[in-house]
């Protein structure tokens, strides 16, 4: 079925289709340079709408120089170097990789235009299809560490342990962080420089054409927390635990609309239509946080008394302030994920 109805991929406004050979390889154990086995059939293209890139003349041939970042070649180089002889083949082309390690520009030779939009168009499929196999560095997110709602954070946390603990075998190390509460948009790959400050750009785009857009037809947003939810199925064996978002429609369109535009672009993978609007308060990665080996980690929790405790208890209110790009596992001056970009929705708009 797979074959029969394959992902589809947007490279540039394009649409792809893309037939994964090795759907169950996992992201986290990639061999360097292990050949691409993925076909790749483009549909509803407009062959004039590649044609946006700089082909210049190269001695007798043309030329065609780009920046990607040098995580991707060994998906471009593949095992034995066969995915890019396989590339060369088909478009008639040369194509000049730096080395294993090394930084610089992609090149590619060849004798005409097209066999160099060809070869171009699929190194970006190539790029966009293994970037989801790689790790990601950071996310969109909406900071929640505003004071009412830490208060109300902490109440509940200090609540768990107190009456909870043994029979929900719960710890400390089970909690986030009070000042880096928050909602996660989406999750983001950005490699370099180049690729962060496009996303710089595609948030201040967001701001420009989504947020400003929103906030002028139902003002600015209000943010309400109220219940709790597990994201698994058996309470008695919790891994995530979050107090749910009141249904605001206002925010919902502006987070899907964000998250639609990132993915748009290349830079966020999309594995729903809708963005899950939660602020994760117990997670059982948390407490691998200060350990040596993730051995120690706890698997799970019994959630089931904490859900039924807590169902109705609202955690706090606080109005839309700022929209961050943040770096993964990482700590700021303020307590917060360090920032790579923010738009406040409050002084800005």
């Amino acid at each position: 079925m797979n074959i029969l109805k394959p992902e589809l991929i947007w490279v540039n406004g394009l649409c792809y289709r893309f037939l994964d050979n090795s759907e169950g390889r996992s992201s986290h154990n990639i061999s360097p340079y292990i050949e691409d086995e993925n076909q790749f059939g483009c549909i509803d293209y407009d062959e004039e709408s590649s044609t946006d890139i700089e082909i210049v003349p190269f001695d007798t041939k043309y030329k065609h120089t780009f920046k990607v970042p040098k995580s991707f070649f060994p998906f471009i180089i593949g095992a034995k170097n066969a995915v890019r002889k396989r590339l060369e083949t088909e478009s008639k082309t040369t194509i000049q990789i730096p080395r294993l390690g090394e930084d610089g520009d992609i090149a590619i030779i060849g004798y005409d235009h097209q066999g160099i939009r060809t070869a171009r168009r699929r190194i970006n499929l190539i790029i966009e299809s293994s970037r989801k196999r790689l790790n990601t560095t950071h996310f969109l997110s909406i900071p929640l560490n505003e004071g009412c709602i830490i208060m109300e954070f902490r109440k509940f946390k200090m609540n768990v342990i107190a009456n909870f603990q043994e029979r929900a075998v719960v710890s400390d190390k089970l909690f986030q962080i009070p000042s880096k509460l928050h909602i996660t948009i989406g999750l983001l790959t950005l490699l370099d420089d180049i690729e962060r400050n496009q996303a710089v750009e595609a948030l201040n785009y967001c701001k420009e054409h989504i947020v400003k857009q929103i906030i002028k037809k139902h003002g600015h947003i209000r943010i309400r927390l109220q219940g709790l939810e597990i994201m698994n199925d058996d309470p008695r064996e919790a891994k995530v635990l979050y107090a749910k978002i009141v249904p605001n429609e206002a925010l919902q369109n502006m987070v899907d609309e964000i998250m639609n535009y990132f993915a748009y672009i290349g830079f966020l993978h999309k594995e729903k239509d809708s963005v899950k609007l939660h602020v994760t308060f117990m997670n059982t990665k948390f407490t691998s946080r200060d350990e040596e080996v993730d051995t120690k980690t706890v698997k799970t929790f019994d959630a089931t008394e904490i859900l039924e405790a807590f169902k109705e208890t609202s955690f706090g209110e606080t109005l839309l302030e700022e929209i961050h790009i943040s770096q993964r596992h990482t700590t700021g001056p303020d307590g917060y994920y360090q920032k790579t970009a923010k738009i406040n929705l409050l002084k800005d708009l």
